[in-house]
């Protein structure tokens, strides 16, 4: 056995040409899913970053009612709403690592020009509390904050150009009020926003909780209350504890982190892709071990059948030539990751900057990259295309090997 790994090892330099071939294709193929991996984990990152930091903070308490109507039924029902009593506000800021918490009062509305319309999301809001718990004071490109009980909006930037609006133009809100009766929330356009967040950037209006209280006959009470803390990665746990705490101050409240947001779920969805490229990187690496097997057998039948009429049977000749495919592996497997850590070194450092690449903005095509996209790295995604690299090498070697095996020694060693 010493002796065969010694020539399935001798063998690699012999046929030095296409050892280099096959082990350089293995090696972009390993490289291609290092880079991808690192792109795709950068933009999940800056997904959740884009969700959490505009959209949903780390978790947000509510009723289950309005949860389900909210999710299920893509609803912003009125008549689920609740209060923010000091008990439950003292509750909330209880919470180990909380930072701020917000409340907001969720509604459909039509948003009219004095010409066109268009479907909104309104969101009444506390200006203070809401910057405390989102990141958009940094991201108005004109305007300003409202201040509370003033008749004034904001509104995202791509929104504003799609009905003709600017910074001190007037709009008008059709809404439903919870009593069924329609109404109309007039305000001036205090400011427009643009971030990485498409769902922010043209579909939301927000306005001062009081003046949405008024509009929508809902006095004190809110749709839910969006809490930020210090580590989302404590959400899930974090959410058990306070639901817990909740239930002896209103048993109908629940509290759902970040990472069960349908929005954030339907990210998961580019691992499912992400695994895809893994099988097609497979699959290249599989028919260029194949082939060189095929081959390798073709030019060395002579040398087969030399080995058979030798004594050594038909395992041994398939375990040179297993073992001579797994070194090509190794050694495009091993090449690839020094290529990928030089390919995600200056991702992770410098970025990609994506809009000056294709001379426009990510996010108005919904994509969350605003700015440079930063890779990521993930050792463990290193560590398992090489070994599968390595078991795919093997693998797909067997057959070829086998079918070189069970030729006739005398016909083989006369083969032309």
């Amino acid at each position: 056995m010493l002796f065969l790994t010694r020539l399935a090892f001798k063998n690699l330099a012999r046929h030095r040409n296409r050892t280099v071939i096959t082990s350089i294709i293995i090696a972009f193929a390993v490289l291609s899913y290092i880079l991808y991996d690192s792109l795709i984990g950068g933009m999940i990152e800056m997904s959740y970053a884009t969700i959490t930091d505009y959209e949903t903070g780390h978790l947000q308490v509510m009723t289950r009612e309005y949860w389900e109507k909210e999710t299920e039924e893509k609803e912003l029902p009125l008549e689920h709403l609740f209060t923010l009593d000091e008990e439950l506000e003292r509750e909330i800021q209880e919470v180990e690592g909380f930072l701020a918490a917000l409340p907001e009062l969720n509604f459909q509305a039509r948003l009219g020009n004095g010409v066109d319309e268009l479907p909104v999301i309104g969101k009444g809001i506390d200006p203070e509390a809401f910057g405390r718990v989102f990141a958009l004071e940094d991201r108005f490109v004109e305007g300003s904050m409202f201040a509370p009980g003033e008749n004034r909006a904001i509104l995202g930037k791509r929104l504003a150009d799609l009905m003709d609006l600017a910074v001190g133009d007037y709009i008008t809100l059709l809404v439903k009020d919870k009593d069924g009766s329609y109404n109309t929330i007039d305000a001036e356009i205090a400011g427009l926003v643009h971030t990485s967040n498409p769902n922010v950037n043209q579909n939301i209006v927000y306005l001062p909780m009081d003046i949405v209280a008024q509009g929508l006959n809902t006095p004190g009470e809110v749709s839910k209350v969006i809490i930020r803390l210090e580590n989302k990665d404590l959400a899930s746990k974090l959410a058990r504890e306070l639901e817990g705490k909740l239930k002896g101050i209103a048993g109908n409240l629940a509290v759902y982190p970040w990472d069960e947001m349908e929005v954030v779920t339907f990210i998961g969805a580019a691992e499912i892709e992400k695994q895809l490229i893994f099988a097609i990187i497979l699959l290249i690496g599989a028919i260029a071990i194949i082939n060189t097997v095929i081959l390798a057998a073709l030019e060395r039948m002579g040398e087969i059948g030399m080995m058979k009429a030798l004594g050594l049977q038909n395992k041994e000749v398939v375990y040179a030539f297993v073992l001579e495919s797994a070194g090509i592996g190794m050694i495009g497997g091993i090449l690839g990751v020094l290529m990928g850590i030089g390919g995600v070194w200056p991702m992770v450092k410098y970025g990609v900057d994506f809009a000056g690449l294709v001379g426009m903005d990510m996010a108005s095509f919904g994509l969350p990259i605003l700015g440079r996209l930063y890779g990521v790295w993930n050792p463990a995604g290193f560590a398992w295309v090489f070994i599968f690299v390595v078991i795919i090498s093997s693998l797909s070697s067997i057959l070829p090997a086998y079918w070189a095996a069970n030729k006739d020694p005398v016909k083989t060693i006369y083969h032309r």
